[in-house]
């Protein structure tokens, strides 16, 4: 009880600290839930983050396409879809996510690691996500400038900008093999632990297969096996 009361303050500071004013205040719990929650606490499936994420992560690439493109007028489409890749990527959002402090604020389920770069990154779209629905496109951009944009020379210079997938895309083309397309092949464990097993196929041939704790993390350590090949 104490520790519910603990997160429910948690989540009122965040609100204060990000100057965020809902009219639904069940929204942002909602964006804070995990799906882990839902199942040991018998809610329903709508009340999770899933469906915010799901939204969230649009407006974050929508907004970080267009801070690049009015950034950098004479990058190329390549150099910009590089850079986009890097910002948007599970480290760089989770560790915005760690900048608001949201591990203190999720609704988890007993023995989940809610320190799961994974899991904030879902989180931070899933705020954004109830940000644009109460609060439009201008408040987003405001609290991604914040949160993310001003740590662009900080991601970039890290080895997130050595994007696996993004290499990996730039020699399909050199090669003119076409986009790499990549497939889930397999996925496993509970819900709020799943495994999967993707695969990357490269002008017809697959060339690599990676496992992760999220679609994304498999894609990429698939993207990094292809890449050796090449």
């Amino acid at each position: 009880m104490r520790h519910c009361e603990e997160m429910t303050a948690n989540r009122q500071t965040l609100a204060v600290t990000l100057g965020l004013s809902f009219s639904n205040p069940d929204l942002l719990t909602q964006a804070l839930t995990h799906d882990s929650w839902r199942q040991e606490h018998k809610i329903s499936k709508s009340q999770t983050y899933q469906r915010l994420e799901f939204l969230g992560d649009s407006v974050v690439n929508f907004l970080t396409a267009e801070y690049l493109f009015r950034k950098y007028p004479h990058d190329t489409e390549g150099a910009l879809s590089k850079k986009k890749s890097a910002l948007v990527s599970g480290v760089a959002l989770s560790g915005s996510a760690k900048k608001w402090k949201l591990s203190k604020c999720l609704r988890v389920a007993e023995g989940v690691d809610r320190n799961n770069p994974a899991l904030l990154a879902d989180a931070f779209e899933a705020v954004l996500g109830a940000v644009y629905l109460e609060m439009g496109v201008d408040k987003c951009r405001l609290l991604l400038n914040a949160a993310l944009f001003s740590r662009e020379s900080e991601i970039l210079k890290s080895d997130i900008f050595c994007n696996p997938k993004t290499m990996l895309n730039e020699r399909a083309q050199e090669l003119m093999l076409g986009a790499p397309i990549y497939f889930v092949l397999e996925e496993w464990g509970e819900e709020h632990k799943r495994e999967f097993r993707v695969g990357v196929d490269v002008g017809g041939e697959r060339v690599g297969e990676g496992t992760g704790f999220s679609k994304k993390e498999a894609e990429q350590k698939a993207a990094k096996i292809a890449l050796e090949r090449f």
